[in-house]
């Protein structure tokens, strides 16, 4: 079975430093380089957030990884592993997907963060998607490699599993 692991926003702007930088992200950095480690034969694409500091999507959120920046780059502990990279503009990456990979791949592995803003967008565009075409392949999500992040009115725990529940009712597999 041929795979394609999604790696989603797995930046410094969002692991280490910067207005969007959590732990809780940086915490899942260990598990997404195991599946790497063991799926080397597998393909992958690293999806990146890469903003203007004018963009639309900086009415909604601080200022965070802004081209050719530091905060853009993928963590250090995952820069061996990208095999391709996806940039994008907005929180759901499905919109520059090259649907054309869909015809290669029988499974779609997804990772990263944040589960409730991007790994749910895309997870639920390439599955609806999927499903309006008849085209019979899997969505699955790894729930030890995907997190969000916490603050006051955004419990982390409360929105990373209602996001989980909301993928799997959807039909993507939550493994």
């Amino acid at each position: 079975m041929k795979k394609l692991i999604c790696v989603i926003d797995m930046l410094e702007g969002f692991c280490n430093s910067g207005n969007l930088a959590s732990p809780l992200i940086k915490k899942i950095v260990p598990n997404i380089k195991n599946l790497l480690e063991e799926n080397k034969e597998q393909d992958n694409l690293f999806i990146c957030d890469s903003h203007n500091s004018y963009d639309l999507e900086m009415q909604q959120y601080p200022l965070h990884c802004l081209k050719e920046t530091k905060e853009a780059q993928v963590v250090s502990e995952l820069k061996s592993y990208v095999k391709d990279i996806l940039t994008k503009n907005s929180t759901n990456a499905f919109h520059n997907f090259d649907k054309e990979l869909i015809n290669k791949y029988d499974e779609f592995i997804i990772v990263g963060c944040c589960t409730d803003i991007c790994i749910l967008q895309f997870s639920l565009s390439l599955k609806t998607y999927l499903n309006e075409k008849n085209i019979d392949k899997k969505v699955t999500v790894l729930k030890d490699a995907v997190a969000t992040f916490d603050m006051p009115g955004h419990n982390a725990q409360q929105f990373n599993n209602f996001s989980l529940m909301l993928m799997s009712y959807a039909g993507v597999e939550i493994k």
